[in-house]
Parts: structure tokens; sequence; C-alpha cells
């Protein structure tokens, strides 16, 4: 978000900004609005009372069951993401997408605005399919160059950002987490892969996915595409379905324990024997957050006094700026006697360099207040299991998890910074279940390990030391590990900036 901001700053100035488009009478529509069309997904979400609940933890699992679930989609596809990318991943998601408009399906695709300039054209081809409908989250009036100006000089407006992350199959099944549509949230980058966690869930909670996909998509906020562009409308033509069929061979004829796979009923009845029937529901943030609504719905959810932990949190998130209540919130907890346990991202691993310059300045006080904290190497253990392609791949962490107690797991889009805070509006899973909370915790150990992290402490001279362990040797640094001076000072330059509650 930065990187938009300082970039427009300037020019800005230079050009007219646009007010935000709106549609007051567009047509509304519900998750339940069709009559469910029998199917052994159905069979399977309607076989047990409760909330059925499996882990995707393995970036191909997690692409897998995402293209499995659209191929078994008869009735309805909700899809809400921050970002969709044309890349193999988001091309053979695609691919499945427009198939299953083709056999019937109701599609419906909600996006935010702020990382798709100069889609405009795909959607709007995309939204020419009779099944297909595509919106747009806050969308910034302006549109190609002018677009990021225009952010800049309306921030109140567009600094408000749809950060939720739904996949929702019939009403029935969904898949909620942090991962983004793009090859690096599946382990098919060939530079950077991001480690992430989903959950997918059938049953009663995703009645609750469907309300939180319906609210966003009938608000004030979510436009029709149609509306944005009205010139050169082009329908989807041969040459492009033979794009998007290429780009779905692609990922089915991978390597991967997953990729190969077998068909979508094969992968269903293994589902089936994977789930665990627990207690599960949802947190989301409203769409018109802002005015009388000003906090997230997280924060209610952290402060409840029935939740607070009385042992063990573990939190891994992309993103750390305790700024505002976090700071205090972590210190007490630490002051009576839980262990807290951070992973975030490094200077090495990080995506956003800015958000390391305004973290890095917490490291020493979240240390003093025995919080145990540790960064992802970049290039240890982890970018090791995430690379699927073959590659020397780096690894950056986009995990939003939190695990109270040895039993309560939160997985979703929130991350601990002043954006998810404050600016973008947010939705997680929370499963209360001691067998949910141990798979969980499974897959954080390995992230933790001295092969993956680096651990922080404070030296002698209160000092930042970073410990961990490459090729089985022990290592240490006394200064931020993959850093130069240059770095360094471009940190302090940031840190200068009004920018940390924008991050």
């Amino acid at each position: 978000m930065y990187r938009f901001f300082v970039g427009g700053l300037l020019a800005s100035l230079l050009v007219g900004c646009a007010t935000a488009p709106s549609l007051p009478d567009k047509p509304k529509s519900y998750f339940d609005d069709l009559e469910l069309t029998a199917s052994p997904l159905i069979t399977l979400a309607q076989s047990r009372a409760g909330s059925g609940v499996a882990l995707l933890a393995d970036p191909e699992e997690a692409l897998q069951a995402r293209l499995h679930l659209a191929e078994l989609a008869q009735t309805t596809l909700d899809l809400q993401y921050y970002l969709w990318q044309g890349d193999d991943s988001g091309l053979s998601l695609s691919h499945e997408v427009l198939t299953a408009a083709d056999r019937g399906v109701r599609v419906r695709i909600l996006l935010d605005d702020i990382y798709h300039s100069g889609r405009d054209s795909a959607y709007q081809t995309l939204n020419s399919h009779p099944n297909v409908q595509v919106r747009l989250f806050n969308p910034i009036g302006n549109r190609g160059a002018a677009k990021m100006p225009n952010y800049a000089f309306q921030k109140s407006t567009f600094n408000y950002r749809m950060h939720n992350k739904i996949f929702l199959v019939d009403g029935v099944a969904a898949v909620l987490g942090g991962r983004n549509i793009g090859d690096e949230y599946f382990g098919r980058n060939t530079s950077f892969n991001f480690q992430d966690i989903d959950a997918i869930t059938v049953g009663a909670v995703v009645n609750h996915v469907g309300e939180a996909f319906d609210l966003f998509w009938n608000s004030e906020f979510a436009i029709p595409v149609e509306v944005l562009r009205q010139k050169g409308l082009k329908l989807i033509d041969a040459t492009q379905r033979s794009r998007l069929s290429a780009a779905r061979e692609q990922v089915r004829s991978g390597d991967g324990e997953h990729a190969a796979g077998a068909s979508h009923l094969t992968w269903l009845d293994t589902l089936s024997n994977g789930l665990l029937w627990t207690n599960a529901r949802i947190i989301v943030d409203r769409p018109d957050r802002g005015g009388e609504y000003p906090d997230s719905a997280f924060t209610a959810f952290t402060e409840d006094p029935e939740l607070t932990p009385s042992s063990t949190v573990q939190i891994q998130t992309a993103y750390l700026i305790p700024n505002g209540p976090m700071l205090g919130n972590l210190t007490a907890l630490s002051t009576k006697g839980v262990d807290v346990r951070i992973l975030t991202n490094s200077a090495a691993s990080t995506n956003h360099g800015v958000v390391h310059a305004y973290y890095s300045k917490y490291r020493k006080q979240l240390l003093s207040e025995n919080i145990e904290l540790y960064e992802v190497q970049g290039t240890g253990a982890l970018a090791t299991y995430l690379d699927r392609v073959g590659e020397d791949a780096h690894a950056g962490l986009h995990t939003k998890a939190m695990v109270v107690d040895e039993r309560l797991s939160v997985i979703g889009s929130y991350n601990m910074d002043p954006r998810s805070r404050v600016w973008n509006s947010e939705i997680a899973l929370v499963v209360d279940d001691a067998n949910f909370a141990a798979e969980v915790l499974q897959e954080m150990e390995r992230d933790f390990s001295p092969e993956a992290a680096w651990r922080l402490s404070l030296d002698e001279k209160e000092s930042v030391v970073w410990t961990g362990e490459s090729e089985g040797a022990e290592t240490q640094f006394h200064r931020d590990p993959g850093s130069t001076w240059w770095d360094r000072l471009v940190w302090g330059i940031f840190r200068i900036l009004p920018l940390e509650n924008e991050l």
C-alpha cells in the first residue's frame, strides 16, 4: 500500500481525480437464492450435525482443493478475494470458474480494486458470460495511469480496502484463510513463495460464510465492473479459452504429491475421511467500517475476557506493527505468565520493506517483555519446503493464524498491524477444538524451527541478536540477516515519514 501512497503523492498534483463510482440501484442476490442441485458435495455437507473442518497447509493441496471444489460446484460459486493474479494459478482457477458457468452454475466474483489496475477489460470479458457477475470493491474513479494518483489524493475515501478471502461452493463448502490467488501462494513461483494456512469447512458454519459474502456483495462499495468501463467490450473467445485451458493443464501436470491428483470425486472422498466435525464460527468485519463502526470485529474478539489466554498463545502474522492497544495487550499477557510466541517476516523474507522499517522499532520492547519473537529466514528450511517447481526459491510468511491455550484456533486474513486493525475489512474461521489446534500447532512448529526462522534475543548491551541454524550449524547475527547498511538507512528514512498507521 505504501508504494501507491509514496509513488502517487506528487503525481496527484498534476492530474484530475474522479469520485468513486456508485450504483445505488444495483440488483441484490444471496448465496441461498437458488434451489440446490443434488450432488456428492451437498450430501457430505448435510451428512453430520455441526461443522466439518480440515486444515489446508500444504500449498499445492490448497490450490488443488479450490480446483476440485470448483469442479464439484452444481449451483453457485461465490469468490471474494483481495488479489487474483493472471498467472498459472489464477488462470487455472478462471478456467474452472468458466467451466462451471458453462454448465449453468451462477458465479459471483468480488475483488478488491487496489491491486487490479489495468484489468477492467479482462474482468468485463469474464463478466460477459451470462452466468458470471464481477464486482469491484471500493473502486477508484480514475482508471489506468491516473488510478494511483487518485488513490493518493483521496486517501480518506480509498484507503478502506476489502482484504477478505472466501471460496464458497453451492453455499455448503468454503475455503477461508490468508491465501490470495497467485502462484506465490501455492508454491508455484520460481523465485519467491509464501507460507500460508487455509482451512476448508462444510456444514453449519458455511451458512455464516455465505451471509458474510452477501453482506459485501450487496453493499454500496461493491460496484459491477460494467459500470467502470463501457467501451471496447469483448466476449470470451476461443483464444482466451485456450490460454485458460493451457494454464489448467500446466497446474494439473505438476510433479507434486497433490498436483497430479485424482478425480474430484476421489478427492472429495479423501476430504470426507479427513474432516473433523466440531464447533466453528467466523469473525467478519462490516463492509461499512468507519464512522459509527470504527473498530475491527477482531478487536472485540481478542478483548473478550472468556477468550483471554491462560497459558499459551502462538501467533503467525505476516506483518507485525504492534502499535495502538496491541503492544499493551501482548505485554499484559506476558506479565500474567502467558507464554507468547510470535513469528513474522525478517528483512530477508518480507515483501514490504517499509513495514519492516516500522516493525523493527518494536522488537526490543517485545523482547524486554519476555515475548518470544521469531523471524522467517527467507532462504532456510521453509524455503525448501515451499519450493515445488524445481527452483531455488526464497520464502516469506503470509500466514495469519493464532492458537490460544492449545485449544482455540483462528485462521484468516487479519494481520497484527494498523491496516488490518483500522483500514481493512477482514474475515477468519474460529475453531474451538484441541484436536484441530494440535494440527495447526504441528504446522506452526516447523516454521518456528531454527532451520526455518531466527529466534531473536537481547544481549548484555540490550542489542538484538538473531540465532538460528544453517546447514546444521548454529549461526548468529547482530544486525538484520541479509540486510545492508543501505537497507538500514532507508528504514530510518521511512520511520521519519508519517506512514506507520497506513501500514
